[in-house]
């Protein structure tokens, strides 16, 4: 017979994948309206922020009833904690989206200039996290969430070049130092945004293993 723990185990999964989607289009969202200069973009992440911070109250309490109900041990309960410690990163996600657009918009009072292709390549580099950050999640995958970890430090690299980039271009009074603090706000922001896809892989570990990786992933 199947254990009462583990539909409400399931639910909790997949909302928790839930939250992730929205988060993931959000950044998307954001992105897009940088590159593409686009303000409708921009307004539909930030006034779509709400219902992220709603889905994270939401497993809160989920993950209370379940602790409740249930008093989970051993794996169940590594598997409910991970899930609260994903909701946390989930919603900060979706937090630097929203900063990233809010960026895009005031870029929008600059005439128009090409992104940087260090910018154009660690938005790239981004999505693709998210994208192994979300398989890694639904399947518990020990072998991605480590190597998400790993990459971590690729992503920190392009950030750092791209601060390099914008550096050079204040230096030059004749370039416009707004446009190069903006960029380098949107590549922090997209940073982060994969900082905290490595949170989640970190916490896939701690509910296959039961072993704390944070800082460490190893």
């Amino acid at each position: 017979m199947e254990r009462l723990i583990e539909a409400d185990l399931q639910r909790l999964k997949t909302e928790t994948l839930t939250a992730f989607r929205l988060a993931q289009a959000a950044v998307d969202m954001a992105v897009r309206s940088v590159f593409e200069r686009d303000p409708a973009l921009a307004d539909a992440v930030i006034t779509g922020d709400a219902a992220i911070d709603a889905l994270e109250c939401s497993l809160d309490a989920e993950v209370l009833r379940i602790l409740a109900l249930h008093q989970p041990v051993a794996g169940d309960l590594r598997a409910i904690v991970g899930c609260m410690r994903c909701a946390g990163d989930i919603e900060r996600i979706g937090d630097q989206a929203v900063n990233i657009a809010e960026r895009g918009l005031i870029l929008l009072e600059l005439a128009p200039h090409a992104p940087p292709p260090k910018l154009v390549e660690l938005a790239e580099a981004t999505r693709d996290f998210l994208a192994h950050t979300a398989e890694c999640f639904t399947n518990l995958d020990l072998t991605m969430a480590r190597r998400l970890c790993e990459e971590s430090d690729e992503i920190l690299e392009l950030n750092v070049t791209i601060l390099k980039e914008m550096a050079e271009v204040m230096r030059d009074a004749a370039r416009p130092v707004e446009r190069a603090v903006q960029v380098c706000f949107i590549a922090h922001g997209l940073k982060r945004v994969c900082d905290q896809c490595t949170n989640i892989a970190e916490s896939v570990v701690f509910t296959r293993e039961g072993a704390c990786s944070r800082h460490r992933c190893d």
